[in-house]
């Protein structure tokens, strides 16, 4: 993805120096990196999904490479050793099959670990599963679609866990406690009733799956964690990543309520390469992008010059939290490192 990191310039350096190299531990775990290539599409994206999903713009569709993603690790993230937990697009237009088997083989080259993008109708879970380096599974809500008729460009579908997680993903997952990284659906995010029961039906009948909420439970705003965190903070299989999180005051909530124990570091990218920011709107979320962007609030008469890269701004969240609630170097390096790789380690120990 030539375009990508085209704006980076020296005031993104002086961000990651002054505000992040002292901060960060010298291992970093990314658990939310998606990668892709353009050829995996097996049919032509609509302009309206393009509109509506940030992973669908004009400026990402061309894919992102292991190679993309290791240059712009070294560029964003000079002198520290920067890993991912790597999957793929969990979309209605992506070829699964060939998109499964390209994180296979990065993994297996780089001696790395993927999730694998399982429908919800998967008949067979690979014989090689773990020879091809997966340690858990991307389910989506977009895979639910046979069900439902109407459009789904947008993020907020509404269908049941069960609906896009099939039980054979969780039998397996369960057997051999892997990895489940959820994106949840319906348009009240944690504060849908409905998805908390899920989830806490799905973690007491699955003791041994690893459930990773992703986006923190979609949980942009402060709004959508602060109460309803009371009704997860007692599952004991449960995380939550940072993926597109911005706001600090989220990750105080995580960090008072779960413990550092309990939150993975992830970015979103390559969406986190881009230049912008979450900004919380009467208790709603906006994306706002350094250039106009369909799906962010922006204008062809403006750009924001001054803005850094989303993954920045998830780390800068990251930061003010732990400095709000005195959180120590150790509890730190969990969050960016040791928890993920616990997690690694647990799995591939006991696997098959």
């Amino acid at each position: 993805m030539k375009k990508l990191l085209a704006d980076f310039n020296q005031q993104d350096l002086r961000v990651f120096k002054e505000e992040f190299l002292s901060f960060l531990p010298e291992t970093i775990m990314d658990t939310h990196v998606h990668l892709w290539k353009k050829d995996f599409l097996k049919k032509e994206v609509t302009e309206e999904r393009m509109k509506k999903n940030p992973f669908l713009d004009h400026e990402l569709m061309a894919g992102f490479s292991f190679e993309d993603f290791k240059i712009l690790e070294q560029k964003l993230f000079p002198g520290k050793a920067y890993g991912g937990l790597f999957f793929g697009l969990p979309f209605l237009e992506v070829n699964l099959h060939k998109m499964n088997a390209y994180i296979a083989e990065v993994c297996k080259k780089n001696n790395s670990w993927g999730l694998f993008a399982a429908r919800p109708d998967l008949e067979e879970i690979p014989h090689d599963f773990f020879e091809k380096k997966f340690v858990g599974f991307k389910p989506y809500p977009d895979f639910a679609v046979s069900k439902h008729a109407q459009d789904f460009s947008k993020l907020d579908i509404d269908v049941s866990l069960f609906d896009f997680i099939s039980k054979k993903v969780l039998d397996f997952s369960e057997e051999h406690g892997l990895i489940l990284l959820i994106h949840l659906p319906r348009k009240g995010r944690l504060n849908d009733q409905r998805n908390i029961e899920e989830i806490r039906s799905m973690a007491k009948q699955y003791p041994n799956i690893k459930i990773i909420l992703a986006h923190a439970g979609r949980s942009y705003c402060y709004y959508d964690i602060k109460d309803s965190i009371a009704g997860l903070k007692d599952i004991k299989n449960l995380y939550m990543d940072t993926a597109m999180v911005n706001s600090f005051r989220v990750i105080e909530v995580l960090i008072r309520e779960l413990g550092c124990e309990k939150i993975l570091y992830g970015s979103d990218l390559a969406v986190a390469a881009l230049k912008g920011k979450n900004i919380d709107i009467n208790h709603k979320h906006y994306f706002v992008t350094s250039t106009p962007k369909p799906w962010s609030l922006s204008s062809d008469e403006m750009t924001l010059e001054d803005m850094t890269f989303f993954i920045y701004e998830i780390i800068r969240a990251i930061k003010v939290a732990a400095e709000k609630t005195s959180i120590s170097k150790a509890q730190i390096n969990k969050i960016f490192y040791v928890n993920a790789r616990k997690l690694l380690e647990d799995i591939v120990q006991k696997k098959p």
